[in-house]
């Protein structure tokens, strides 16, 4: 298997901050190539990287860092991203958000240090905003 989904992002930023990999059904299942395929997107229309703080959380990592009981990082649906070098998270946030329906973002939420991406299964996109959770890097 490659380094990761797509050119810009690996495996290892894919995986649970407590070391368990991606889970092999979601690859199986393709989901992780639609949200990979977001984050690409969202990478080459700043033409530099973006850090990922967050994806996959095994269900005791997430108690762990205070994220929500049905986070989609549990189903390897989200991504929480930091802004690239000069760009805002206010900025970023407002990019992503005029941009969500056509890249298939159905969840968005703006936090201090990152904005949350994901791809729940829902017809309507759901917004809001918090202070962040541990795993962030907040």
């Amino acid at each position: 298997m490659a380094n990761g989904p797509t050119p810009h992002l690996s495996w290892k930023e894919l995986a649970c901050k407590d070391g368990t990999p991606y889970p092999k059904e979601f690859i199986k299942d393709r989901r992780v190539y639609r949200l990979a395929d977001i984050f690409e997107d969202i990478r080459y229309s700043y033409s530099r990287p973006i850090k990922v703080v967050s994806a996959f959380r095994t269900p005791s990592w997430n108690r762990k860092v205070g994220g929500a009981r049905n986070s989609m990082h549990m189903e390897g649906r989200a991504l929480d991203l930091q802004p690239p070098k000069g760009i805002s998270v206010e900025e970023f946030y407002r990019d992503i958000r005029f941009r969500a329906k056509h890249l298939g973002i159905m969840g968005l939420g703006r936090y201090e240090t990152f904005v949350h991406i994901d791809i729940r299964p829902t017809q309507k996109i759901a917004y809001w905003s918090g202070t962040g959770v541990k795993d962030s890097g907040a």
